[in-house]
């Protein structure tokens, strides 16, 4: 039996459809506030930024999606492949939960290190809400094609490190 091909263009809509819920919700939490930070020049702070939005979103995102993605995947693995359902049956504790935080721990720091390297180069910039709410929604996209891409692949190669 062949690895099934994993390709990232395989999860754009469903980063498609968490961007525009993300959006939305994102667009009802800013709609009250007139301009939105992108990023503030602390890391304790009561304000709402976008940074702070979209890193907040890939740790509880990314697991929730992780976890769905792979309980899907299995799933679409053992239609497409019978002789795999007996075989392959990854424990949930054990494996996919594992995964699911490796994946969104990876991430977040991610996110973490790309808001720091903002905020020192870019500074406080202000967007309106509206454009605040697309930036979450694109943030929202990324998160969900790296998430199911990377979930993908760690249960067809069964490696839960992020030193791959």
């Amino acid at each position: 039996m062949s690895t099934p091909r994993i390709r990232p263009q395989d999860s754009i809509v469903a980063g498609l459809i968490n961007g525009i819920i993300n959006g939305l919700i994102a667009h009802s939490h800013f709609k009250h506030l007139g301009l939105i930070p992108v990023s503030v020049d602390s890391i304790a702070h009561e304000q709402t930024s976008v940074w702070g939005e979209a890193v907040s979103l890939t740790f509880g995102l990314g697991i929730i999606l992780s976890l769905i993605t792979s309980k899907l995947f299995i799933k679409h693995l053992h239609k497409a492949t019978p002789a795999l359902q007996s075989t392959f049956n990854p424990p949930f504790f054990r494996t996919l939960v594992p995964i699911a935080i490796t994946q969104s721990a990876t991430l977040f720091g991610w996110f973490i290190a790309l808001a720091v390297i903002w905020t020192k180069y870019m500074g406080e910039i202000m967007v309106s809400n509206n454009i605040a709410a697309m930036m979450v929604a694109g943030f929202a996209f990324i998160i969900t094609l790296f998430i199911e891409y990377r979930t993908k692949q760690s249960l067809i190669t069964k490696k839960v490190s992020i030193f791959e």
